[in-house]
């Protein structure tokens, strides 16, 4: 017999090193091409629920204007003094309330924690509206994981330092230059644009905004009631 080796008994060739750098260019260039796009699909997929979530609130803000006749303020200057607007708001609603004591167990109403304030809705007694908590129906659904317990701030999911702001129209501002916000612990400082074919003066709107991914409010991808995509879009829009 033959002292050849056949092939099935053969050792079998390994990679080359070159061979092996260029599987590793390839699969990196693979990478560097689908990294972004996935990105951006998580990006998007995560705006499209906090916009959704917006809509949300804005409907609910609406209900609450149609049951109680105007849009609820969005500050306080000092809760102690009975001339402040959320104070004459509740005065209005509830001629038997006293708005002063109502709002002694909270600290500061800002645009930070409107939205949890009159989205919480009164209880059945018009002489204690606001009072107790827990006993106030609801006009809002909110998840309350997300409910900051000390300042009322709601942020949007996946963004716990970036809390939903509500500014009604009073409170726009003139120019849309930024405006600070301060909940007694963080401070933000959030540019309002005017709603898409609105101006500013308008009292038929009011603002509820997210700050984007990076969590820091006035940049390009924050999002609104105002327009449909984010700051950016409404920005091109305007341009073309």
């Amino acid at each position: 017999m033959s002292g050849r080796i056949s092939h099935a008994q053969a050792p079998r060739r390994g990679f080359t090193l070159v061979e092996l750098l260029v599987v590793i260019i390839i699969i990196s260039v693979l990478a560097a091409i689908a990294v972004p796009a996935v990105m951006r699909t998580i990006t998007s997929a995560r705006n499209a629920a906090i916009k959704s979530e917006i809509d949300l609130l804005h409907m609910a803000i609406m209900n609450y204007k149609n049951e109680y006749g105007s849009f609820p303020p969005c500050v306080d200057v000092s809760p102690s003094t009975s001339g402040n607007p959320a104070q004459k708001h509740v005065a209005r609603l509830f001629a038997r309330s006293n708005p002063s004591t109502q709002f002694g167990w909270l600290s500061a109403l800002s645009p930070l924690n409107a939205i949890t304030v009159w989205l919480s809705g009164y209880t059945t007694d018009p002489t204690s509206p606001l009072l107790p908590l827990t006993s106030r129906k609801k006009l809002f659904d909110f998840d309350m994981s997300r409910v900051n317990q000390t300042t009322g701030a709601y942020t949007a999911s996946g963004k716990p330092n970036s809390p939903y702001i509500y500014i009604n129209s009073p409170y726009y501002g003139s120019t849309g230059s930024p405006t600070t916000f301060s909940d007694g612990i963080n401070t933000y400082s959030a540019q309002v644009l005017p709603p898409l074919g609105t101006s500013f003066q308008n009292a038929d709107t009011f603002q509820i905004l997210s700050a984007g991914r990076d969590e820091i409010y006035g940049n390009e991808d924050d999002l609104s009631n105002f327009w449909p995509g984010t700051r950016k879009d409404y920005l091109d829009s305007l341009s073309n």
